[in-house]
């Protein structure tokens, strides 16, 4: 961890009181990352109050290893899928769509009423299952675009 300037001008300048310490942590452990969370939904919760029920689908060859998998995240009725991964030797054969497909009806019957996801890598698979564009980050990565969708949950989902 590195420190900034004790009390300097620009500190002042930009509203940090002396009586704080800045640092700069260029690789924070996951505790600190979990502690900023917390703090935050803690925050929120005095208004706007959080019931995040984070779930993964996994699928795992049969020597063990993971062979793919989405990690999802349901708060306020709405589904956001963090990771959707098919490992390289099991795509182009829908498993895709049908760990997306369990995820969408996993939302549902938990009373969820839309999914949001970003990519920059898949969005024209997405747009195919009837997901829309809401946002986009040009040049996030360099050269790319960072697409934000979302899909309304229907009483067809399966």
């Amino acid at each position: 961890m590195q420190e900034g300037p004790e009390h300097s001008m620009a500190d002042m300048a930009t509203g940090i009181p002396a009586e704080l310490r800045f640092t700069l942590d260029p690789a924070p452990p996951i505790g600190t990352l979990r502690t900023l969370g917390d703090a935050i939904n803690a925050f929120h919760a005095r208004t706007v109050p959080l019931d995040a029920q984070r779930f993964a689908l996994l699928l795992h060859a049969q020597d063990g290893g993971l062979a793919g998998g989405l990690y999802g995240v349901l708060a306020w009725q709405w589904l956001f899928v963090q990771a959707l991964w098919v490992d390289d030797a099991w795509r182009q054969r829908g498993i895709g769509r049908a760990l997306l497909a369990r995820a969408e009806a996993h939302a549902a019957a938990a009373g969820c009423h839309s999914v949001w996801l970003d990519t920059f890598q898949a969005r024209d698979f997405y747009l195919s299952l009837g997901y829309q564009e809401f946002g986009a980050l040009e040049n996030f990565p360099e050269g790319q675009t960072r697409w934000f969708l979302r899909k309304r949950l229907g009483a067809n989902v399966s």
